[in-house]
């Protein structure tokens, strides 16, 4: 019993020690590494390592520390971004005033490898002391860039060219700063003058890039800036107060040149309202203008019309009065050449008669009546009225009679009573030769 029991604590022994050995193989004798970490392994001989892939390998109780391939830090005054501990870092305007910055920087562990164990050796195998490190080089960038600007001015218009040159900074080292007198604008004292501040300037080189003071140690780690963030700026309360009273001063600007843009546009609106009035004013007189001058031009045109036409009417007159005029001439000179012919012909029969010896006192009374009676037929017939149309009909190669002295003949002819009804004397006389009637002749002795 007693040998059994010996036997069975032995075994329990062995047991355990395989155990504890095979822990110890797992825990001392592999290690791991994962894709998002690279690691320095120092062996039990000194020998050192950089293990940069994943999985597991032989570690063989070798010593090992662990560095992430990026690290992202908050340096913030707000508990969500930094924890309990306020680690904003404090910059300096060239105006006096400081504002506390918040930030959030990210930055990539070195790659190369003796640049690595370089980072090992000098931050004591301590990944904080490297984030201090950074965040130590990020406090000189934010001193090194607040004096190149007033506090209004970076809360109004340049915060955005701060984070750019603190940035710059961080990646390139600091810049090269000149030290020179400054008025600041839309500043001024008790009396009014403008306020002349101690501010900084960036040196630059012929090409304008500017000229570094200070190369940035984490160029020398091969650590580089991947991203860069002012999360919140708190300005101290002298900042706060001087940003209300330019503000509030802003305000009363901008209400007074409210109130003058109004102005303008009510004086504005009222000239256009006059000027529109008197282009409307304009138009109705220009219109009515045009109206008077249409109806006197009408006018004018209407009275030029009438004159032309009784113009034309007298001119008509005229002619018509001419050629009447011209038809009682020619009337008046048929009549008188008619009762000439009479009296020639009365004449010479009654010549004829007294030769023949056969006149009476009868026929030589009839005679004169038929001289007077002719006389007073060519008077008459030189006022009659001539007829406005003539129709005339010129004799051919046969011969024919003339009507106008066709119509004279037959005014003579009805003055001596030959146109009574059925009167056979008025065809004769028309188309015969007129033959006297005389008495017989004595006869001859």
């Amino acid at each position: 019993m007693r040998l059994a029991t010996k036997l069975q604590i032995s075994g329990g022994i062995i047991a355990v020690a395989l155990l504890l050995t095979v822990l110890l193989v797992f825990t001392q004798g592999l290690g791991k590494n994962d894709d998002q970490n690279w690691q320095i392994k120092q062996s039990v001989t000194g020998k050192v390592t950089v293990i940069d892939h994943p999985g597991w390998y032989m570690k063989l109780f070798a010593t090992v520390w662990t560095y992430p391939r990026s690290e992202q830090r908050y340096f913030s005054q707000s508990p969500e971004e930094g924890g309990d501990k306020d680690e904003s870092i404090r910059g300096t305007f060239n105006d006096g005033g400081t504002a506390q910055f918040s930030t959030m920087i990210r930055f990539q562990t070195p790659i190369d490898e003796k640049l690595r164990r370089k980072a090992h050796q000098d931050f004591s195998g301590n990944k904080e002391n490297m984030v201090q490190a950074v965040r130590a080089h990020l406090v000189n960038c934010i001193k090194n860039t607040a004096p190149l600007m007033s506090a209004s001015e970076h809360q109004s218009a340049r915060k955005a060219e701060f984070t750019q040159l603190v940035h710059a900074q961080l990646e390139n080292g600091l810049y090269e700063m000149v030290q020179e007198e400054r008025q600041l604008k839309d500043q001024t004292d008790e009396k009014g003058d403008p306020i002349t501040v101690l501010a900084t300037r960036i040196v630059r080189d012929e090409n304008g890039k500017p000229k570094i003071s200070t190369k940035s140690p984490l160029q020398e780690y091969g650590i580089s800036i991947l991203q860069f963030s002012i999360t919140g700026t708190e300005y101290d309360p002298q900042i706060l107060a001087q940003f209300s009273a330019k503000k509030q001063s802003f305000l009363n600007a901008e209400k007074s040149k409210a109130e003058r843009e109004e102005q303008m546009q009510e004086r504005l609106m009222i000239e256009e309202k006059g000027k529109k009035e008197i282009v409307q004013i304009e138009i109705e007189a220009n219109k009515k203008k045009k109206e008077a001058t249409i109806a006197a031009e009408l006018k004018v045109a209407v009275a030029e019309q009438a004159a032309l036409e009784e113009l034309q009417a007298k001119k008509k007159a005229e002619t018509e009065a001419a050629k009447k005029l011209e038809v009682a001439k020619l009337n008046k000179l048929a009549a008188a050449e008619q009762a000439e012919a009479v009296r020639i012909l009365a004449a010479a029969e009654e010549e004829r008669i007294r030769k023949a010896g056969a006149f009476t006192e009868k026929d030589k009374g009839l005679a004169e009546l038929a001289v007077k009676r002719d006389a007073m037929v060519a008077e008459a017939l030189s006022k009659i009225p001539v007829p406005q149309t003539v129709i005339n009909s010129g004799g051919g190669e046969g011969g024919g009679t003339d009507i106008t002295s066709s119509l004279v003949n037959m005014k003579i002819l009805a003055g001596m009573g030959m146109f009574d009804s059925g009167n056979e004397r008025l065809r004769r006389a028309v188309t015969e030769p007129i033959a006297i009637p005389v008495s017989n002749p004595a006869p001859a002795k």
